[in-house]
């Protein structure tokens, strides 16, 4: 039942008095209206009939109690704020934060250039914050459910992300929900109904939405899709359940991306593709395809993004972002104009997992969040790259720290460098601040 524009609604226990504005969207399971109430706007999702059951409205309730997940990251989550009832026909739906359309874009969107398509820096910030989010979603007992291409937006310019329609949000490994998920994105073991949503299944979604968002392409759609006659529901089962083989399965070629022009984006992404990230897709889609417990963890995307987003550099002729090579490896070139780039100097810090390296580039950031991935809240800058103020030629690191730090300098002699202050940034330089150990490296 659609709602008329003007009509007020009242919330079950916030008692908010919603009015209803414009509808913004139509799905399979309701209207998405923006409603106000006291000045603010919100979204308000409203079933359709068919939807609007008994255990829909009892899982909303259960999600509206327990709230969100914890922390910035369970902040990304777009999640039911209120039940809101009619109470003479039985329908219902829920009210939620307003997402800013202007501001985040779906891939979809992007493809089809009505967004700006997002760099590489904000695309490892996209994909840590996904991962980070959904981690959280998990460590709060929950999965997902439906995670796919249209339920996680973004910012193209500072990789910010939210995560819309979470009424599907359930407990793992409980089966009583409307939906098991986008078919496109389910594992095998759903697809031929021999298991539940769960984490696991969650894990194998999250590896497909970050490999459509860094390939532009779907993992498993090679030969095999490519002369599929009729994608009917018969032949998606074969592709996705029975038959799932990577289009870049390094043992087994049949389901390789056909060589036609449409799959070039594709294929030329894939090339361009850090290495640490093809591993981790080659993980995802060929063992972890049958093999749920072996599937890549969000831990894993977390920290290899969050080096990767720390190890970038510019092209020195067109400005373009590109990764910086492994250590020991000889300078590349830019993906984007095939100049020649310059390697900066990095920092590299130990810490208790093993070693972090920036790349340091002038006006950057310098950040703890390598230190705890899983809690975003502890992170703190301590560092930023920054010129001497009467000489452009002189770079250091600013101490952004309350307290001061101790530095080695090639020469062996030693000095303190007061908050605010800058240490010299010179190869060799050592640097012990907040409990960590770090090196000037070239």
């Amino acid at each position: 039942m659609a709602l008329a524009n003007g009509h007020t609604l009242l919330s079950t226990e916030l008692q908010l008095p919603l009015r209803i504005g414009k509808k913004l969207a139509e799905g399979g399971q309701g209207e998405i209206y923006q409603v106000s109430a006291a000045g603010r706007s919100y979204a308000l999702k409203w079933y359709h009939p068919a939807q609007a059951t008994a255990e829909q409205k009892g899982a909303i309730a259960a999600l509206v109690k327990h709230g969100p997940p914890k922390g910035k990251a369970g902040s990304r989550f777009l999640w039911p704020i209120d039940l809101v009832e009619e109470s003479k026909s039985g329908a219902f739906g829920y009210v939620m934060p307003l997402l800013d359309s202007s501001r985040f874009a779906t891939l979809g969107q992007v493809q089809a250039h009505r967004k700006a398509a997002p760099g590489y820096g904000s695309m490892c910030r996209i994909s840590f914050q996904a991962a980070s989010s959904y981690k959280q979603l998990h460590m709060a007992g929950y999965c997902y459910r439906d995670i796919s291409r249209n339920n996680l937006l973004f910012d193209p310019h500072s990789g910010d992300i939210v995560i819309c329609d979470n009424d599907n949000v359930g407990i793992s490994n409980q089966s009583a929900c409307q939906v098991l998920g986008t078919m496109e994105n389910m594992p095998p073991e759903l697809i031929l109904n021999r298991a539940v949503p769960s984490t696991q299944s969650d894990l194998h979604a999250l590896s497909v939405l970050l490999f459509e968002l860094w390939i532009w392409h779907h993992p498993l759609h090679g030969l095999k899709e490519y002369q599929v006659r009729s994608w009917d529901l018969p032949a998606k089962i074969r592709i996705y359940g029975e038959e799932p083989l990577f289009v870049f399965d390094p043992e087994n070629d049949s389901n390789r991306l056909p060589e036609d022009p449409e799959y070039q984006t594709a294929r030329r992404r894939w090339q361009q593709c850090p290495p640490s990230v093809q591993e981790l897709f080659l993980k995802a889609f060929t063992v972890g395809l049958q093999q749920p417990q072996q599937r890549v963890t969000e831990g894993q995307w977390q920290r290899t993004f969050l080096r990767l987003q720390d190890s970038m550099l510019s092209c020195p002729a067109c400005r373009a972002e590109n990764f910086s090579p492994p250590a020991g490896n000889t300078p590349a070139d830019c993906w984007h104009c095939r100049s020649r780039l310059v390697l900066p100097p990095r920092l590299l810090v130990k810490h208790a997992r093993g070693s972090h390296a920036f790349t340091l580039l002038l006006g950057k950031s310098l950040s703890t969040l390598f230190c705890h991935p899983e809690e975003e809240e502890k992170a703190r800058l301590f560092g930023e790259v920054n010129q001497h103020p009467n000489n452009a030629q002189i770079w250091g690191i600013r101490n952004l720290t309350e307290q001061s730090w101790s530095i080695r300098l090639p020469d062996g002699s030693r000095k303190e460098v007061p908050p605010q202050r800058s240490a010299p940034l010179t190869i060799g330089l050592e640097l012990d601040f907040i409990g960590l150990n770090g090196q000037i490296v070239s």
